[in-house]
């Protein structure tokens, strides 16, 4: 199938877009609509990377409690989780272009009223809008590449996909430091403005237009019982790091998490237009990448975590820890890269790029076990960019398996399952951490010692996953 402007102008395309006549008088319009897409889609991490560096500027000029920085800093992951399934769904039916601009639009006005927040309250709903939008953008970035590529060249439009969007965390990252130092806390969040009004108009210009060829009913009980459940388990986890696994606060939200999703599939199973085809839960590959995406965020969550918790206490400047860190955002540069060239030059299969990456991921991690001086940054500089590598060494197979799989109406619905592993991969890390580690640290600072066994205990788990999803993955024979 492809698009066609006037007589004698095709683009093949798995599915038909309507491209402006500027747009193909372009040699390479599908690459430079990838390339926007793939600067769109870093404003997700840089988001919440540049809030993170804001945060404690904030907490301190708005007189804010530990519990309410800490609320208001998850508050945009917790609206995000809401509102993916129901944003995909819309931009299947009225145009993924449409959702897309709006929601790049609505963060950069989020990111404005931050800059101008005079209370929290302001601040809260800054950051209900940028979760909520966000989840508009990103879930329509993965829609809109599937679009645009074969199954067959998913990994390689994948790697530039998660390769410049790394790029661009890291670029921002150590732009904003320098931006606070200089101008304050509300000039960090006109960073990400800036980079939205700028992809906007990108977009509006380089994107083309397309929705599913079936018109389908908005799916509102599945939307608001997947918004609902993902909300409680998001956040019960991220309250687990802080309130502890036995919390009746966390204990009560898990619950109605599991109750309120397995009524969510129990709807999808039997309505008979769902938003969300759950039976792709059936299929090895999709189990499996869904499985792995779990995993490896968990890794990246884990180090990310440990390390500042280690290291700041025993007197490690700030500077050197951001640096370090930094290491895990150039390992995923370097991983998209490589898993691009392994799957589509290469060819090496789903099965050894899951295996191979949940290894590296263990090798990140018990790499820590030799650390023995907390000013010794030679040890989590090689951990946080192995661990970088294996997160897009993965990330990339990930997506196109969960993309790929999906029906062509559903690509917006299907792309909600991406961020939404993530975010729970990403809460477990940080909620499980912290209490492994404790194991040997006998209740007092986190020491080298107690954040190596830590770390090395969560290594042992990722060799076993290696084997569950090699196993699960292992071809059938057929007679």
């Amino acid at each position: 199938m492809g698009s066609q402007v006037g007589p004698l102008r095709i683009i093949d395309t798995p599915v038909e877009q309507q491209w402006s006549r500027r747009q193909l008088a372009s040699k390479r319009p599908v690459l430079l609509a990838m390339i926007c897409i793939a600067f769109i889609s870093g404003i997700q991490g840089v988001d919440p990377a540049l809030n993170s560096v804001a945060m404690p500027a904030v907490a301190k000029a708005m007189h804010l409690d530990a519990s309410a920085t800490g609320f208001l800093k998850s508050l945009g992951t917790i609206v995000l989780a809401a509102s993916l399934l129901g944003a995909g769904i819309v931009g299947d039916r009225r145009g993924r272009k449409k959702v897309l601009v709006l929601g790049v639009l609505l963060m950069g006005v989020a990111a404005i009223l931050s800059a101008f927040a005079l209370n929290p309250l302001m601040l809260g709903f800054s950051r209900v809008l940028m979760g909520v939008s966000t989840a508009m953008s990103f879930s329509m970035c993965l829609a809109i590449t599937t679009t645009l590529y074969k199954k067959s060249e998913l990994p390689k439009a994948f790697g530039l996909f998660f390769g410049v969007g790394a790029a661009l965390i890291v670029a921002a990252t150590a732009v904003s430091g320098t931006v606070q130092g200089h101008f304050g806390w509300r000039a960090t969040y006109l960073v990400t403005a800036v980079l939205c009004i700028v992809l906007c108009i990108a977009a509006i210009f380089l994107l083309p237009e397309n929705r599913s060829a079936m018109v389908r009913k908005f799916d509102g009980p599945g939307v608001l019982l997947a918004g609902v459940g993902l909300v409680a388990l998001v956040y019960s986890i991220g309250q687990a790091a802080v309130r502890g696994w036995g919390d009746p606060i966390v204990l009560g939200g898990m619950a109605v998490a599991v109750v309120v999703l397995g009524v969510f599939v129990l709807w999808e199973r039997h309505c008979p237009d769902p938003g969300f085809p759950v039976q792709l839960f059936k299929i090895p590959a999709f189990t499996a990448a869904c499985l792995a995406g779990v995993l490896f965020n968990w890794a990246d969550a884990s180090m990310l975590g440990q390390y500042p918790a280690m290291a700041l206490p025993a007197g490690v400047p700030a500077a050197v820890v951001s640096v370090v860190v930094a290491l895990m955002y150039v390992g995923m540069i370097c991983g998209a890269v490589l898993a691009g060239i392994a799957q589509g030059r290469f060819n090496l299969s789903n099965r050894f790029m899951f295996s191979s990456g949940l290894l590296l991921c263990a090798a990140g991690l018990g790499t820590q076990l030799f650390l023995h001086d907390a000013h010794n940054v030679l040890l989590p500089a090689a951990g946080l960019l192995i661990i970088g590598i294996a997160v897009m060494w993965m990330q990339n197979p990930e997506t196109a398996i969960i993309m790929g799989s999906a029906p062509v109406g559903n690509f917006g619905a299907v792309g909600a399952v991406k961020p939404a592993v993530g975010q729970l991969g990403f809460g477990l890390g940080f909620a499980l951490a912290a209490p492994i580690s404790s194991i040997f640290t006998g209740g007092g600072l986190l020491t080298p010692r107690a954040y190596g066994m830590g770390l090395g205990v969560q290594a042992l788990f990722f060799v076993a996953a290696a084997v569950v999803i090699g196993l699960m993955l292992k071809p059938r024979r057929t007679v």
